[in-house]
């Protein structure tokens, strides 16, 4: 899996894409390229994963049940045969994330759908916070870079939740895309960083 987040309001470049081995592309909820038209007619017809992600915070204030619907509401408007959902879901807060996935869960039981949360943060994911993002069948997407950009080793990365309890089946780090690498597989941030 090589999957690569898009730019919000900029087209994908197929040839860097297919020039860095990109099977699939994440395109931003709430933005006026995300349609089922694109979608279906420039990503899927190419072969490609298509799926959509919705960043941290961007719906500050909402409840956890309150995103998880406008997240499936995008999702609806969105929806091609195979269609993925990633969450980004920074904060620190484990009620509010396991509500949200589970929230999600509730409207969407079969969706592919991945959580991407900040690099080495396993400390606070205690073990019932751990059961319950299983129990949502969500790939766990740990970022292998800092804020600023600042590259995480990715082993030490996907080690701190697997250490937790989350089986490294479904764990998979989400990569700086203008410092890749031969042989990584996973999600890259973004599209824009990717090497030309």
């Amino acid at each position: 899996m090589r999957f690569v987040w898009t730019d919000a309001g900029d087209d994908p470049s197929w040839q860097v894409g297919d020039k860095n081995g990109i099977n699939g592309y994440f395109l931003p909820m709430f933005d006026g390229l995300t349609t089922q038209a694109f979608l279906r007619d420039q990503v899927k017809t190419r072969g490609h994963v298509a799926g959509i992600y919705m960043g941290h915070n961007w719906l500050p204030g909402k409840t956890a049940s309150e995103l998880a619907k406008r997240a499936s509401d995008e999702y609806r408007r969105c929806i091609v045969p195979g269609l993925r959902v990633m969450f980004n879901l920074e904060q620190h807060e484990p009620e509010f994330i396991a509500d949200v996935l589970e929230a999600w869960r509730e409207l969407h039981p079969f969706v592919p759908t991945s959580w991407s949360p900040e690099g080495m943060q396993g400390g606070w994911m205690q073990p019932e916070f751990v059961s319950r993002v299983l129990a949502c069948r969500v790939r766990v997407v740990p970022q292998a870079f800092r804020g600023d950009m600042t590259r995480r080793e990715s082993d030490v990365v996907k080690a701190d939740v697997v250490r937790r309890g989350f089986p490294e089946s479904v764990v998979s780090c989400f990569y700086d895309a203008a410092k890749l690498g031969e042989e990584w597989d996973g999600y890259a941030f973004t599209m824009g960083r990717l090497p030309a």
